[in-house]
This record gives structure tokens, sequence and C-alpha cells, in this order.
């Protein structure tokens, strides 16, 4: 996309206010933008309306926005579509996770709570956003066209397994699978709605607070070295405008771990082996 096709457009990000998330709004508020937070309520996301509209978005609003919440996403959605009519980036980027596996007594209720924030949410704002993606781009030949941007917030657990977080990767697979399904769909129907999914390794943000046990995971995870090292927020903010202007479907960041992709083809059985020596050193 070139810079001008940004200025007036509609942009719907979930999980706003989170440390991913407001980076990316910060990035893309100096394009003149029409942006709305969608978020859980709270001091961070009404900071950050102000702080969007200094960096000259051309207009802010934030919702209060729990993605588990099936009645409020339709009611929220439908309030944003009506009221522009289209929605030209629709930004999933809400998540959380834990470690929760089969083999170290992870619940059904945790596994749950992961699945219905990762991977339910946002099956429930695409579906009610489906009507508003996109606006009109008419071609001679494709007259119902529409152009528009879809970008979704995976993780590199969503391109191999992670031992001791087999809920968090399941999920992680399944928006880069939903993703790769619409890229397709939306080609076959002949619309232009790109469809991006960024893939970060382990990034400096509140995520690994969410309990003892994730921040015990992440701490020994650092500690393997110079390659383990935390993906600045700021990073995959750039990465995610990159993504966005040069249409790149899928984006590792750091860049090199596309390679993790690339040695599972060749051998499955190689990753598999280097992630559980990484697991055992941490012990």
């Amino acid at each position: 996309m070139k810079k001008k096709w940004y200025k007036g457009k509609v942009f719907v990000i979930t999980g706003a206010s989170g440390d991913i998330g407001s980076e990316v709004c910060r990035l893309f508020a100096p394009l003149g933008m029409r942006i709305y937070l969608l978020d859980l309520p709270g001091p961070a996301l009404d900071e950050l309306v102000k702080e969007i509209k200094e960096l000259g978005a051309e207009y802010v609003e934030a919702f209060a926005f729990d993605v588990t919440n099936r009645e409020q996403i339709e009611s929220v959605i439908k309030s944003i579509g009506e009221k522009e009519k289209y929605i030209d980036i629709l930004y999933n980027n809400a998540g959380i996770g834990n470690i929760c596996s089969i083999t170290n007594g992870g619940t059904f209720k945790e596994y749950r709570r992961i699945m219905s924030v990762n991977v339910d949410g946002i099956w429930l704002v695409l579906q009610a956003a489906f009507p508003y993606i996109g606006r009109p781009s008419p071609t001679e030949e494709f007259p119902e066209r529409r152009k528009g941007q879809l970008i979704f917030t995976s993780s590199s657990a969503g391109k191999t397994g992670i031992p001791n977080m087999a809920a968090y990767s399941m999920s992680k697979h399944a928006i880069v699978g939903m993703a790769d399904s619409i890229r397709l769909e939306f080609k076959m129907q002949n619309h232009n709605i790109q469809v991006i999914t960024i893939c970060p390794a382990p990034a400096s943000t509140k995520f690994w607070d969410q309990s003892p046990e994730l921040k015990e995971w992440v701490e020994k995870y650092q500690k393997q070295g110079l390659l383990y090292k935390y993906v600045e927020t700021k990073d995959i903010a750039k990465c995610v405008l990159k993504a966005s202007r040069k249409y790149k479907r899928e984006v590792f960041v750091p860049r090199w771990w596309w390679l993790l992709s690339f040695l599972q083809v060749i051998s499955h059985r190689l990753v598999g082996n280097l992630l559980i020596k990484i697991e055992k050193s941490k012990k």
C-alpha cells in the first residue's frame, strides 16, 4: 500500500492497549487513519486514546471489548460498521497464554480459556466484521471486488510445537491455518483482501507476567544466550507496518526465525530435538 492510501481509512484493532497493540497504533496513527481501539477498559486504554490523537490520527475512539463476550463483539463491531460503512484494516491482536499441556497437569478449564480468547474470539470478531471488511475497489472484470487488509498476531509457536505449552501452540497454529484459508477464499472470490500473519519470537511484554510459571519459563528461556533474547515490541510494530505496506503474507520477528519453518520441512526431528534440548537446559 502506498503511504497516501492510509489517510482517512478505518483501522480496527483488538488488544489495542497491550504492549504490541499500542506500539502498532503509534506507528499507524501518523498516517492519518480513523482508529478504533478495542480492549478491556482501563487507564492504559484511556491514555492510548489521547496519545494516538496527538500522533496525528484523523479520528480515535475506544470501546470496552472482551473477545469472549459474543454479544459485546457483535454490538461494538456493528456500531463501528454502521458509522464508517467499511473497515479497511482489521487487526486481530488480542491473545493470552500460559504453561498448559496434557503432560504437565494443564486443566481443560485453562485450555478452554486460551482457545476462547486466541481462536474463538478471532472467529467471532471476523464473523461480526465480515460485512464491513474492505471497501469497493471494482474493476471491469470484477465489479464486486473489495480492497482491505486482515492482520493476525500469531507466534513462532504457531509454526512449531513448544514443550509444556501445547494449548498455546495449538491456538497459534489455528490462527495460521485460519489466515491461510481465508486468504485463499478471498482470492477465489476475486477480492483484494490482503491477509497477513505476524509470527514473533518471545517478546518483551507483560504477557509473561500472567502467572509465576510463565514468568519462570521465559526467564530461563532468555538465559540460553543471545539467540534467545527478547524481541522488542517496537520491532514487531515496525514489521507489522512494513508487512501492511509491502503486503508480506507471513512475517517472522526476528526475520531469521523463518528458518524454523524451513528446518521443519527438512527435518521435523531436528527442530523437535532442539526444542527439547532448550527445555531440558532450563531445569
